[in-house]
């Protein structure tokens, strides 16, 4: 993919290395020799030449070192100012790439991705570096839903971090797994289980077995089990990540905790939500165990717990009480920090929001909204948590007269609704915008949106209405005869 070359995303006082370079290669004796003169205190007074023919001689043998200098230097001067110039420009261009990457500007950043690649391959042609560079680039190409550029960068970068570094090389492993996520990404999902089988397998003969790197492949190869509706083996890669990091941390430290929380998760997305919270009380369990019943580590589990009930849709007392326990746990600290227990004031405010009878008074939200104030990035926590109202008891549309999506029969259809939310969390005002096909599945979408419930928007420390609120419902069906 042809792009024009861009023009430099910042300026920086690398612009001048060039010039540096340059005096440095022509002078560096010269300027070596002056500081090292003047660091001694030696240097010598000028000394007058003894007469004008001297002189003449001098400046006559002078005039022919330096032509004889100028004719020996300057190709390679020249030579050498020009690489110095293009690395500048490869590392311009490289930096303005990483900013744009962190400003999530994919489409803009593609150029001075393809621009580092044209200079890797003028200044090394097909090496590490270059290979580094390609895989780059197509991560950017996939980022904007460029496939086929994109997988061709990925399949060219493992070909030539191959040929330069040996079939088995640490450098070939993320290449191998940005070309999965891009047949992941389009839908070719045998094609991503072979890449990503084969990252997996490179990960394990250069870094050993038992090496953590391979969890991130793991979670590709059950993420892509789920795309294809194999359940049962997307599990089963789960729970080994899961054992594999109980061979390395062992089964009752406190270094396991983070892959228990992330199964946990797991569970969770599966809807099963028992198995879940029972790895939060072994969790507790551990806590307890080495470092106590008061300790702040035991806010994790005790909040996934409360929020776990919630998300079930289960008012179950055990669901409030751990949100509670955690908050004592983390006012009692000997240092409180404020952020974690505006958090968990959220949690609680959300659990009052799906399930109080008398309707909540979001005290509990107030009261993080002004702990926030107190947090270094607390203004742009507060957008994230209040800004834009959020599900925090969530009702689907029946899937009645639904169809799957690989159904050759069957069509997309959506029904876009719009609402406002009141201070209490509440739907009201819920409106079928559009719907395609009319009437299939209206009722149905506006009864759950009616049923839902939200966290209620705040504004300069007061909750007040959310309105022209917006949800569009997506599914397949077959058109009936």
């Amino acid at each position: 993919m042809a792009h024009k070359k861009p023009q430099p995303y910042l300026t920086r006082s690398l612009q001048h290395f060039p010039l540096l370079c340059l005096l440095a290669l022509v002078f560096p004796g010269a300027s070596a020799l002056a500081q090292e003169e003047a660091a001694s205190g030696n240097a010598e007074p000028a000394v007058e030449p003894a007469d004008a023919a001297q002189e003449s001689s001098d400046l006559e043998t002078a005039a022919g070192l330096e032509a004889a200098f100028d004719d020996e230097v300057d190709e390679e001067v020249l030579e050498a100012a020009e690489r110095a110039m293009e690395t500048v420009a490869r590392l311009e261009a490289e930096l303005s790439m990483k900013d744009l990457f962190a400003e999530e500007r994919y489409a803009e950043a593609i150029a001075y991705a393809d621009r580092v690649v044209e200079l890797i391959e003028e200044e090394s042609g097909e090496s590490l570096q270059l290979g580094v560079a390609l895989s780059n680039l197509a991560m950017l190409q996939r980022r904007v839903q460029l496939y086929d550029v994109s997988e061709q960068n990925f399949v060219r970068s493992v070909e030539i971090i191959r040929e330069s570094e040996g079939t088995y090389t640490d450098a070939v492993i993320n290449p191998l797994i940005g070309l999965g996520v891009n047949y992941q990404a389009r839908g070719d999902y045998l094609d991503a289980l072979t890449i990503f089988e084969e990252a997996r397998t490179v990960s394990r003969r250069v870094n050993g077995l038992m090496n953590e790197q391979q969890l991130d492949i793991i979670d590709h190869l059950s993420n892509t089990m789920v795309s294809m509706q194999r359940y049962e083996e997307a599990d089963e890669f789960k729970l080994s990540a899961l054992n594999m990091q109980e061979r390395i941390h062992g089964t009752e430290t406190m270094e396991i905790l983070p892959a228990i929380y992330k199964y946990g998760r797991w569970l969770r997305s599966s809807y099963r939500y028992h198995e879940e919270r029972l790895q939060y009380t072994r969790a507790m369990d551990i806590i307890r165990d080495i470092a106590g019943s008061e300790d702040i580590a035991l806010v994790t589990a005790l909040r996934e717990t409360g929020n776990s009930f919630r998300l079930q849709k289960y008012p179950e007392g055990r669901g409030v009480s751990a949100l509670r326990r955690a908050l004592e746990i983390a006012q009692t600290q000997p240092v409180p920090d404020p952020e974690i227990i505006a958090e968990i004031l959220i949690d609680i405010g959300d659990w009052n929001t799906s399930f109080s009878k008398v309707g909540p008074t979001g005290e509990e939200y107030l009261q993080a909204w002004a702990l926030l104030g107190e947090v270094e990035n607390g203004d742009e926590i507060r957008r994230r948590r209040f800004d834009d109202p959020r599900y925090v008891l969530r009702e689907n549309p029946s899937n009645r007269g639904l169809s799957d999506a690989g159904n050759p029969d069957a069509l997309p259809g959506h029904v876009l609704i719009t609402f406002d939310v009141d201070p209490a969390g509440r739907t009201r005002n819920v409106t079928i915008a559009e719907a395609v096909p009319p009437g299939l599945k209206d009722d149905s979408t506006a009864r759950a949106i009616n049923r839902s419930r939200f966290r209620p928007r705040i504004e300069d420390g007061e909750i007040v209405w959310a309105r022209g609120m917006a949800r569009n419902f997506t599914f397949h069906f077959v058109p009936q005869e």
